[in-house]
């Protein structure tokens, strides 16, 4: 599997936690910029290479007008062979129309993933966040209309967030039925208003756990394939999957990463750097790093642990010729007696608490 990531850095406003690469207000740019992205595309063209996946993200990607959308998958079709398996754009609920969404389908794109964060308005308002429930209600019976592979975005762990608002995005849940949803515990960013003003407050932990266990056990139709995801059927997100496989992609647009040859790469968060290069005919790259084996050991890890399959002690010893678990068998039999792993057939596998904790774990096996 391979995959392309499509930065759309373009929104209407900046939510309080967010520390992506936007551009708020800058309508003007739209146009230079997709030039711009085209101009990057044509710079990875290969037409014998297979891609399986592409995702759109950003930013406010449904903010733009649509044929941006299409012009930019006319430019992936005529530079790469696209067997896509799966083809997501991110959305806003207020940003959606029955035009924009008609305009995807018809491109091939069948996946939406539609940030909704929570279903509490004054929660809303808090996050910084522009769109109201009706908003929510209406874009996905749009959406439903065409595309029935819709993800819902939310987050749980923010600042003065109770355990009880958790029931009412369920009842949500419930009422809206998606075929996945992804639900992230949220972390203060360096660089954010939420940062400035709650980084120095003690968070509530045992608050956060209750909450993620809530969630956990109040979807269980749906299958918890990855720490932060829910599916139901065959709807897990393949393109995610690339990244949590360890499998390759290209990231292209502002800020955006990839990952081939065994090679990580980091495009410029900054507009002006970003186009300065490309108008030089460069690729808009800030940061590169070959993956070394012992860091691609650590990232199998960390990635494969992530999936609710957790992982394959046999496969990590035939593709690194390490036994992982008789290196590390006391601290990972400690893990095991505490209630936070599992150790059956031979695989190790977090328990909800353990993939709570998770980022623990990964600093103790790399010590």
């Amino acid at each position: 599997m391979k995959g392309i990531y499509i930065h759309i850095p373009f929104c209407d406003y900046k939510c309080n936690y967010c520390d992506f690469s936007t551009m708020t207000k800058q309508y003007k740019r739209i146009d230079e910029y997709f030039n711009l992205l085209k101009k990057e595309i044509i710079m990875y063209q290969n037409l014998t290479e297979k891609i399986d996946t592409i995702y759109i993200g950003g930013g406010t990607p449904n903010l733009v007008d649509s044929k941006y959308i299409e012009e930019v998958y006319k430019f992936l079709n005529e530079s790469f062979n696209l067997q896509l398996k799966e083809f997501t754009i991110e959305c806003n609920p207020e940003f959606v129309t029955k035009e924009k969404i008609e305009s995807y389908k018809n491109i091939g794109i069948n996946r939406i993933s539609l940030g909704v964060q929570t279903f509490n308005e004054k929660y809303n308002d808090f996050l910084g966040r522009g769109h109201k429930i009706s908003d929510v209600l209406n874009s996905f019976e749009i959406i439903s209309n065409y595309i029935d592979n819709i993800s819902i975005d939310l987050i749980f762990g923010f600042p003065k967030q109770t355990l009880e608002s958790i029931d009412n995005d369920l009842k949500y849940i419930n009422k809206l039925n998606p075929n996945h949803i992804s639900w992230y515990n949220m972390i203060l960013e360096p660089g954010t208003k939420f940062y400035k003003e709650f980084e120095e407050k003690n968070r509530n932990e045992d608050l956060e756990y209750e909450m993620y266990l809530k969630i956990c056990n109040s979807l269980q139709n749906y299958n918890h394939y990855e720490i932060s995801n829910f599916a139901k059927d065959t709807y897990e997100s393949k393109h995610n999957k690339i990244y949590w496989r360890d499998e390759e992609y290209y990231g292209l647009g502002l800020s955006s990463s990839g990952y081939i040859n065994q090679k990580r790469y980091t495009n410029e968060f900054y507009f002006p750097n970003y186009k300065k290069k490309i108008l030089k005919n460069e690729k808009p790259v800030n940061f590169f790093e070959k993956i070394d084996l012992e860091k691609r050991k650590f990232e199998f890890i960390i990635t494969n642990m992530r999936l609710k399959q957790g992982l394959d002690l046999r496969e990590y010893k035939e593709k690194f010729s390490v036994d992982l678990y008789m290196n590390n068998k006391k601290m990972i039999d400690d893990w095991i007696n505490r209630g936070l792993l599992n150790h059956e057939n031979g695989y190790i596998t977090f328990t909800d608490r353990g993939f709570f904790v998770s980022n623990s774990f990964f600093i103790d096996i790399l010590i």
